[in-house]
């Protein structure tokens, strides 16, 4: 170990000194030391028995003595100093109030014994949509099957009007994937329906009845699923608290989906509504993103792992992008949609838990209390966001027709000239030692080129880099869907023996369907619904999130509500002109997609050239599958691409249909594609 020793103020200073290197908190600063036992002309001989660690035991004069006390108040400041640099705020009054009534009673769970030995209902409020259908009906049948609930469930849907309940749970029940295990007609026999008002107290009390002959006078367990318009949140809340809850001995749990309100005043609303009526404990409001494996996988990526957690810092780490992308329009559902916006619908809730889990220091235990103590403190060091003063702050978009896909204005339940955002990004600054200057992108958009959900945590840049002839950063990636997966992307040595050594980038993966073959990997609407049985509201939102997610998010929703700015506007399948930019300025380098490729470089011939060449392998001028499956991979961050985008590729450049592309074609067909996105971009702004 190299030692060094600087003159200050008449005392010698050794500035590294065995109990740094030996110490698990290495700092590269340096640290002052009094060597005690040594003449001031003997410091050398301190150096060296410091080497060889023969240091003695000196007998402390007065001046010694005193030390440990200036020692400790040295301590003490520098741990006020490094309190205060986290600029931290004292917590509201709303949020204060929501801790602590969260801490007054934690949730106490059910055991499987006794969930599966007592009478379980399951109600669900909005039976007859889609959610019921796509989602609901399916993991309760998997609850059943995997013998997480009873198969003497008791399941009853409840809406205004009475249905034909054979049709109604063919309709319903038809996404439900039989197993031999559990026939689906024995599991559908478990299915009734309640038709009444939502504000009916008559209705809810005969509702109590069938439930209470279902239980057969035996404490009976008891779930509400509430998938309700916010109009009659209180109404339902109201009538269960007083004329359905479970009979003593059985408990009532609340799972509530979101919206959790459209900002502060109209959650504070909501939380009224539920707080009156039930305790904290009962309340399971329901993000369903907290149940998808790879979110589950973060804590355990971060804290069950040694490599990951030491350079988790802005020490380390350039940018955090935390990106939701819909190959999809709005469907018909435009009015619901044009009501809240691509920020309140997919940013303020879902990529806000996924930061949260990314973010949020490690919690003292992986108890709900403490996750929630972690994930407000981040939150309260979490700027608002504002429009005004800073218009740069988010960057909206709306995306029009190409392609045969209709524009978000064609769909017919939507206003005209509405400017509400189908895209939007937006940067969060935290102001605490872990995080800051570190910029966290958030994206959401319909009408993208893909479906994708992935979190994406790109590493600085150190000065060896180059001397190794790498330009690259190291990421490590969370593609939450589709295909799960978890991987990094490194640099590595091309195999080869001569002196020239070629580094190239390397995918190190760790894709769920390989590394966990045969594994279950259940929806996330299976693991909520098991949860809320079980009385573990770890993955559920509690209230003092809310709390502080609304106050980011609030003011810069109102502004945008108020002043209505005009979105960039994009045709359907390509990123809006300007988003690139947007991210550059904020400190995020983005990767660009195929679609973006092609509009940046169709007109550049020499360009596509060159691609084609490194493509071509076999020299024979055409891309067979292989081939294009290689281009795909250039998009795909070096991974195995999917079937359905090589054969995506293949249907934009094989024009004459022989399963192959020529360089003309890759020209001509990168030059059609460009000019039909700018096209229909220019024919929708002619015409609004």
């Amino acid at each position: 170990m190299k030692l060094h020793a600087k003159y200050t103020d008449g005392e010698f200073y050794p500035a590294i000194v065995e109990a740094v290197s030996t110490s698990k908190n290495r700092s590269k600063a340096p640290v002052k030391v009094n060597f005690v036992g040594y003449e001031e002309a003997s410091v050398w001989k301190a150096i060296g028995d410091l080497k060889s660690k023969k240091l003695p035991k000196a007998a402390l004069d007065t001046k010694a003595k005193a030390q440990p006390k200036e020692k400790a108040k040295a301590k003490a400041k520098v741990k006020a100093k490094a309190k205060s640099s986290d600029k931290k705020t004292k917590y509201s009054p709303e949020l204060t109030a929501a801790l602590k009534a969260l801490m007054e009673e934690e949730a106490k769970t059910t055991d499987h014994a006794t969930l599966m030995g007592m009478p379980l209902t399951v109600v669900v409020f909005g039976a007859t949509g889609d959610l019921a259908k796509k989602k609901l009906f399916p993991a309760l049948y998997q609850l059943c099957l995997l013998d997480h609930f009873p198969r003497n469930l008791n399941i009853v849907g409840y809406g205004r009007s009475a249905v034909d309940l054979p049709g109604f749970i063919a309709k319903q029940c038809v996404n439900i994937k039989e197993d031999k295990r559990l026939s689906k007609d024995a599991f559908c026999k478990r299915i009734g329906f309640h038709a009444g008002g939502y504000d009916s107290e008559d209705s809810y009390a005969k509702l109590n009845e069938s439930m209470l002959k279902y239980e057969d006078g035996k404490p009976g367990n008891r779930i509400f699923f509430l998938s309700v318009p916010p109009t009659v949140f209180g109404a339902v809340c109201q009538c269960i608290s007083d004329k359905a809850k479970g009979t003593d001995g059985g408990f009532t749990r609340v799972m509530i989906e979101k919206p959790f309100g459209r900002d502060s005043p109209s959650f504070s609303e909501l939380d009224k509504l539920t707080s009156t009526r039930f305790k904290s404990s009962q309340l399971y409001r329901l993000d369903h993103y907290l149940g998808k494996e790879v979110i589950l996988n973060i804590s355990t990526l971060r804290w069950a792992n040694q490599i990951f957690e030491p350079i988790w810092s802005s020490r380390y780490i350039e940018s955090v992008q935390l990106t939701f992308k819909e190959d999809l329009g709005t469907g018909g559902r435009g009015g619901y949609f044009d009501g809240f916006g691509i920020i309140r619908d997919i940013i303020q809730n879902h990529l806000l838990q996924a930061f949260m889990w990314l973010a949020m220091e490690p919690p003292a235990s992986m108890s709900a209390t403490d996750i929630v103590k972690a994930k407000v403190e981040l939150l309260n060091n979490v700027q608002t966001l504002k429009l005004e003063g800073d218009p740069s702050s988010v960057f909206l978009g709306q995306f029009t027709a190409h392609d045969g896909e209709l524009g978000y204005l064609d769909d017919e339940t939507v206003p005209k000239g509405s400017k509400c955002a189908t895209f939007a990004a937006l940067v969060l600054k935290v102001n605490n030692r872990r995080w800051k200057g570190v910029p966290f992108l958030f994206t959401a958009g319909k009408g993208m080129d893909e479906r994708v959900c992935e979190l994406r945590v790109r590493f600085k840049q150190n000065k060896h880099n180059a001397m190794m002839g790498v330009d690259t950063n190291n990421e490590i990636v969370l593609r939450v869907q589709p295909d799960e997966a978890l991987y990094m992307l490194t640099s590595g040595k091309e195999p080869g023996i001569t002196a020239e050594q070629v580094r190239k980038p390397v995918v190190m993966d760790m894709d769920y369907k390989g590394q966990f073959e045969g594994a279950y990997v259940g929806d996330a609407y299976e693991r909520m619904f098991l949860n809320t049985g079980r009385g573990d509201q770890a993955l559920f939102v509690s209230a003092p999130e809310l709390v502080e997610a609304w106050r980011i998010f609030t003011p810069l929703l109102h502004e945008i509500d108020e002043k209505q700015p005009e979105p960039v506007l994009h045709p359907f399948g390509l990123l809006p002109a300007g988003y690139t930019m947007f991210a550059a300025e904020h400190g995020v380098a983005l990767n660009p997609t195929w679609h973006e490729y092609v509009a940046m470089n169709a007109g550049n011939v020499s360009e596509m050239k060159k691609v084609f060449a490194e493509l071509d392998k076999d020299g024979d001028g055409e891309l067979d599958y292989a081939e294009v499956t290689q281009l795909a991979k250039r998009f795909f961050d070096g991974r195995e691409p999917t079937v359905d985008r090589v054969k995506m590729l293949m249907r934009e450049l094989d024009a004459d249909g022989d399963g192959k592309v020529s360089l003309d074609e890759l020209i001509k067909g990168s030059q059609a594609m460009a000019r039909s996105f700018a096209h229909d971009l220019t024919t929708h702004m002619a015409s609004r």
